[in-house]
């Protein structure tokens, strides 16, 4: 999913992107840049890829390297909660309570703080 595509998504429906953030690299882009640098740096720039936690009103994706890795629809989200210590983003929706589990985000302490602020400002909005 392109960063084009979620700014659609975004215009058409309400919602937020609660993280956004640069993918880590894998250990063959890891040997790749450091082996020839002049290739790794056009590698690069060819290969940016995002990691994108999307809230919108009745939906959470979530995208790791540019691709979707876990969507849902919701009818109504009655609550949201982030759990910074076990990195879950906790979701209750009528009747059942729904877990996305954030590990392949590597989430540092700053953007922890950053998801629960923008969680704050997403549920006012609702309001």
């Amino acid at each position: 999913m392109t960063k084009k595509e979620i700014n659609n998504i975004l215009k058409t429906e309400s919602g937020i992107i609660l993280l956004e953030k640069e993918s880590e690299q894998s250990f063959l882009e890891v040997i790749l840049s450091n082996w020839i640098s002049i290739f790794s740096a056009m590698f690069f720039l060819t290969r940016r890829k995002l990691d994108i936690l999307l809230l919108i009103e009745k939906r959470i994706t979530l995208i790791v390297q540019n691709k979707v890795y876990a969507e849902r629809n919701f009818i109504r989200i009655k609550s949201i909660h982030y759990n910074g210590i076990k990195s879950i983003l906790e979701v209750t929706d009528q009747n059942h309570q729904f877990s996305f589990p954030l590990n392949k985000f590597i989430i540092s302490y700053e953007e922890s703080r950053l998801i629960k602020q923008k969680l704050v400002e997403f549920i006012n909005q609702k309001k």
